[in-house]
């Protein structure tokens, strides 16, 4: 695609894609508040160049981020132009570190967060009832998480090493040794928040 070699070319030299949830947060905003230029709506998120993007067919244009900031390219456009940032737009979400501490704290469950770390401890699948896939995390912050991914409705996260870091959208739950994350997939059906885990510029959310 013509938009791929443009950012290739422009943008050779680029941090990883983060904070998905913040993203698709604006990519909704896009589409409700300019459905002329963002048609059809609901279309798949994927990662670009390390650029977080979605591409809508009917109108032929782009819009994408990429460290807070925003960009769209198509014609009506005369090609890339950034628009702004993230947060000029819509409001971004807690640091992930910072609500997760206090949740530790608080011994609060129950609440979607958005987080990164890096896997200290890989753990044996859990297979009673829905299959899981374990592992854990530290954040920058020192707390770790235990990640319990369903891979009856997501992908396994592959090539997963110790060291490797990861970013993760799931529903907090507590324990003494620092939480729970699970929910890291879509929801069949549609009464849930949808998660995912993204791990080497792939983002493991549905099968």
């Amino acid at each position: 695609m013509r938009f791929s070699l443009l950012f290739a070319l422009l943008f050779p030299f680029v941090l990883q894609a983060s904070n998905l949830s913040n993203s698709n947060k604006l990519f909704d905003f896009a589409e409700r508040e300019y459905p002329e230029l963002f048609d059809p709506a609901g279309s798949p998120t994927f990662e670009l160049s390390d650029y977080l993007v979605r591409y809508y067919s009917k109108s032929n244009n782009y819009i994408g981020t990429k460290q807070g900031e925003v960009y769209v390219y198509g014609t009506i456009f005369n090609g890339l132009l950034k628009v702004g940032n993230i947060a000029d737009f819509v409001e971004l979400e807690t640091e992930g570190d910072e609500l997760l501490a206090e949740l530790f704290a608080q011994q609060r469950s129950d609440v979607q967060v958005e987080g990164m770390g890096r896997v200290i401890v890989i753990l044996a699948d859990d297979l009673q009832g829905s299959r899981h896939q374990r592992f854990i995390i530290q954040l920058n912050s020192g707390q770790t998480l235990l990640i319990a991914h369903n891979i009856d409705l997501a992908p396994r996260v592959n090539a997963l090493s110790v060291g490797d870091f990861i970013e993760f959208f799931g529903e907090y739950e507590w324990n003494d040794k620092g939480g729970v994350i699970h929910w890291t997939h879509y929801d069949p059906a549609g009464n849930h928040l949808d998660g995912w885990i993204l791990h080497n510029n792939i983002v493991y959310q549905a099968l």
